[in-house]
């Protein structure tokens, strides 16, 4: 009896595991269509502070380019327009390679938050910023 036993709860520990990992997971992220780059796409107010130093108020726009994981990103550091650094997009980040415009170098990284909004720290020759931008 014992052993018909065990061997009944093994049977039915098993068909547990199969059909739970059947089951449908619960996504933590939306799924659908377009690419993650989208939610970065569009014109943005930007409020950049120098470290230790000012705040500028400009905007930006984001483009769509090439690849579906990079945009570009006009007026960035408010050099003007048509001045554009790129960026590569992996879910809500996005890396500044080291670029130049204009004869500036930059590089950095940045943030799609939870409130809608992008911020990116980078840096521009020697200085170190932080862009805190909205729609």
């Amino acid at each position: 009896m014992n052993r018909s036993l065990i061997k009944y709860a093994g049977i039915v520990l098993s068909l547990t595991l199969i059909f739970s990992s059947c089951a449908k997971d619960d996504d933590t992220e939306p799924s659908g269509p377009g690419s993650d780059r989208d939610k970065f796409l569009g014109t943005w107010l930007c409020s950049e502070t120098v470290q230790n130093g000012p705040t500028t108020a400009f905007t930006i726009k984001i483009e769509s380019q090439g690849s579906e994981d990079t945009i570009r990103i006009i007026n960035f550091n408010n050099l003007g327009n048509p001045y554009s650094a790129y960026a590569l997009v992996s879910g809500s980040s996005i890396v500044i390679p080291a670029q130049q415009i204009t004869q500036v170098d930059i590089a950095g990284s940045g943030l799609y938050n939870n409130q809608g909004k992008i911020v990116m720290n980078y840096t521009a020759d020697a200085d170190t910023l932080t862009a805190v931008c909205s729609q």
